[in-house]
């Protein structure tokens, strides 16, 4: 830490030796307002000393924007619907996003193309005008049947959800935490047969690697309708005292 911080010394050292700290740790050890202490956090945060983990939150270490790079098949899919349609904007993600965190070799691929009710219809076209294999709107029938068909399959959905994106070469793909919410969405509401454990085993895997906002992760759940069983889930993983467990502040949980 350079000495020209405008942090106090004290705080730097208290932050440091703590798992998480929040705005309101800092405003209680040390008798600060809250905007006192959130603008020494944010000081840090942009310093890059400390990154962001939840609203309020904090942990040593440096923010590094993550991004669950497309695999080649869905990129080229991505590609030709900028083509197709150059002012349209639409999601894609697949399955294999996952491969770098699960424990297991990801079987049978499904890529995604979230879009408008609009452009859903004409994008199925398209697609299919290039031979692929492509569901509109899928039901319970084909999230079960992904696995039989000849194709990776292109399911599109019909959806405009805007929260947890980032753009990646002129499309947009979710973040970490909003693939593996909807893979659990598709699993407990659509019949997918995704095995819970291995979706259990990603999570720990993703939490290692420091990639997973939990704040973010909430929210998103809360627009998904599926708020209170993710707040389950992490409370008991966060009562297992395991070395994942650890990282999911009580904070988190409580705010």
């Amino acid at each position: 830490m350079c000495p020209e911080s405008p942090v106090p010394p004290k705080i730097i050292e208290y932050v440091k030796n703590k798992d998480v700290a929040s705005i309101s740790d800092i405003t209680q050890a040390f008798s600060l307002t809250k905007i006192t202490a959130k603008n020494y956090l944010s000081r840090l945060a942009t310093m890059g000393e400390i990154r962001s983990i939840g609203r309020g939150l904090y942990q040593v270490g440096r923010a590094e924007g993550v991004i669950m790079r497309p695999p080649p098949m869905l990129a080229k899919v991505a590609k030709e619907l900028q083509e197709f349609f150059p002012m349209a904007e639409f999601t894609v993600w697949s399955l294999q996003m996952f491969s770098d965190y699960s424990h297991y070799m990801i079987g049978k691929d499904i890529m995604f193309i979230e879009t408008s009710k609009i452009l859903s219809a004409s994008m199925r076209d398209a697609l299919v005008s290039k031979d692929y294999r492509v569901v509109l709107q899928p039901e319970i029938r084909d999230f079960q049947e992904f696995a039989f068909y000849p194709q990776i399959p292109i399911f599109i959905l019909e959806r405009k959800e805007s929260y947890g994106l980032t753009k990646f070469e002129g499309y947009l793909i979710p973040t970490p935490e909003r693939i593996w919410a909807d893979i659990y969405y598709f699993s407990t509401r659509k019949g997918f047969v995704f095995d819970s454990y291995e979706l259990g085993l990603i999570f720990v895997a993703m939490v290692d690697k420091g990639i997973i906002n939990f704040d973010r992760l909430l929210r998103y759940s809360t627009r998904r309708g599926i708020f209170r069983e993710i707040l389950i889930f992490l409370y008991e993983l966060m009562k297992t005292n395991s070395r994942v467990g650890k990282n999911i502040a009580e904070h988190v949980l409580l705010g």
